[in-house]
């Protein structure tokens, strides 16, 4: 996945589900939030279809389960011009750098992590923002020195907006309420599952670098001590 750091059950499951890949899913994505815009903008009292809410679900609105993903994250043009660039920009990316297989993977583990903490705790879930920031990691993580235009204007690095979206999760993690706290580690849950064999190597390879320094400067100590 990075640097050879490819979690063993993703491997696993490729080899198990090879079809399970969707190809140009960007273009899924970025038409949901296109379609959940338009209809904000036709008939806004149909939005309320939309949401992931166990209660309708059981009641039969199995629709839910999936449109939740059409939930536009803003009812501005300009703004939604914006995300809609933005979020076909990052999946298409993490796509060309994975592959149809764990790109797909990646955005179905995070759907069905936020289906089960709706259920889990009755909660409605009305945003797609943490569900999309967490492909934003992802393709933060993947090319970290990446320029983009954001807001179309100005030049920005990917890892410098990774740093400043890790920012407010941990003020969230501080300040938010327990609820909110949970829903976020669930989220990120996903991020984590997919990159911690990549940190935990960096991890191991940084202590290794270290201890080698050591021996090194204890051996330089050792051949500079005077010989009596």
């Amino acid at each position: 996945m990075l640097y050879g750091q490819t979690p063993k059950w993703i491997d696993r499951l490729e080899r198990l589900m090879p079809g399970l890949g969707i190809p140009n899913l960007a273009l899924y994505l970025v038409g949901a939030q296109a379609l959940g815009f338009v209809l904000a903008l036709v008939d806004p009292q149909k939005l309320d279809l939309l949401p992931l809410d166990p209660y309708w679900v059981l009641k039969g609105e199995l629709w839910r389960l999936v449109t939740f993903l059409a939930m536009p994250l803003s009812t501005n043009v300009l703004w939604m011009v914006f995300v809609i660039y933005f979020l076909y920009f990052i999946v298409n990316g993490i796509e060309e750098e994975w592959g149809e297989f764990r790109t797909t993977l990646y955005v179905l583990v995070s759907v069905l992590l936020t289906i089960a903490f709706s259920f889990a705790f009755r909660l409605p879930i009305i945003s797609v923002g943490p569900l999309e920031s967490t492909l934003f990691l992802a393709a933060a993580t993947i090319a970290p020195e990446y320029q983009i235009l954001l807001f179309l204007v100005l030049p920005v690095k990917m890892k410098w907006l990774a740093w400043l979206a890790v920012a407010a999760i941990v003020w969230e993690l501080i300040f938010g309420m327990w609820l909110e706290r949970l829903y976020l580690l669930t989220m990120y849950a996903n991020y984590l599952l997919f990159f911690g064999p990549y940190f935990a190597g960096r991890l191991k390879a940084y202590h290794r670098r270290k201890k080698f320094q050591r021996d090194v400067a204890a051996g330089r100590a050792d051949q500079d001590k005077p010989t009596e």
